[in-house]
């Protein structure tokens, strides 16, 4: 068996189950609001000592959280003393939906969808957006004039289910609203956010040490899911771009056309 088909084979070792009754929950929206891993759009092999691109090798997802891509198995084992936490995390968040779904949860949810619906929705729409949200933290902190406004400031991005999606995953959802906020502010929201907060300066250190270049991260929010981080990394001298000013027009206005982005008009 070569390297690349036995990556689904590579289950992680699970942690012990939890003695907690599962269904002893205070509140539904508990469920919904704790560290969800990342919502990962990378096109690249996940193991920073590879980095490989989809356009040059094959990937595959993790097996268990389906967030992290490898070109291999071996890349996958080097890289899961560092995943294993967000691996956990991105498990736990799906099995907490579904106990929340379980449990006839419907605040705030879509006429005839579950928890567990929207937010593998809300994952299909970021790989489709992935360029244009990537574009939009870069102009948003103004990266080509300092990257290191990347460890300063996240790119809080709201959006909210569209009826009219007509079941093109471009169309799933439309941006309500996106502006930065300092890291300082967000770890004071409390709940998910310093935890996310803190897998992001983890990826950023681990990138910047390998030379890979920086990490900058969108808050998203989806109600009622819990905040998600999208991080995007290789983030080098972005010095030669022009930073768009309108570039929260621009991100409404693709998101709402659903087409791929290409560039900033």
């Amino acid at each position: 068996m070569n390297s690349d088909s036995a990556i689904s084979s590579l289950s992680p070792p699970l942690r012990p189950k939890s003695k907690k009754n599962p269904n002893a929950i205070a509140d539904d929206r508990e469920v919904i609001t704790r560290p969800a891993g990342q919502k990962s759009a990378s096109r690249k092999c996940a193991n920073l000592e590879c980095y490989v691109r989809a356009t040059e090798k094959p990937l595959k997802a993790c097996a268990r959280c389906k967030a992290m891509m490898y070109c291999s198995r071996e890349c996958q084992a080097a890289h899961w003393p560092t995943h294993k936490q967000w691996c956990q995390n991105n498990v736990d968040h799906v099995a907490e939906l579904a106990v929340a779904d379980a449990l006839g949860f419907d605040g705030g949810l879509p006429p005839g969808m579950t928890l567990v619906e929207l937010d593998q929705k809300l994952e299909k729409w970021v790989k489709f957006h992935n360029s244009l949200l990537m574009a939009a933290t870069i102009h948003a902190l103004s990266l080509p004039r300092d990257l290191k406004r990347a460890r300063q400031y996240l790119l809080r991005v709201k959006v909210s289910w569209r009826p009219d999606n007509g079941g093109v995953a471009a169309k799933f959802f439309r941006v309500d609203d996106a502006f930065l906020i300092d890291m300082e502010s967000a770890r004071a929201k409390g709940g998910v956010w310093p935890p996310s907060i803190d897998h992001v300066v983890k990826l950023r250190e681990e990138s910047e040490a390998m030379r890979r270049g920086t990490v900058a991260a969108v808050a998203l929010e989806c109600e009622p899911l819990a905040m998600q981080i999208v991080p995007f990394g290789s983030l080098r001298d972005l010095s030669p771009l022009r930073i768009q000013q309108q570039w929260k027009e621009t991100l409404i206005r693709i998101a709402e056309s659903g087409r791929r982005f290409t560039r900033f008009e």
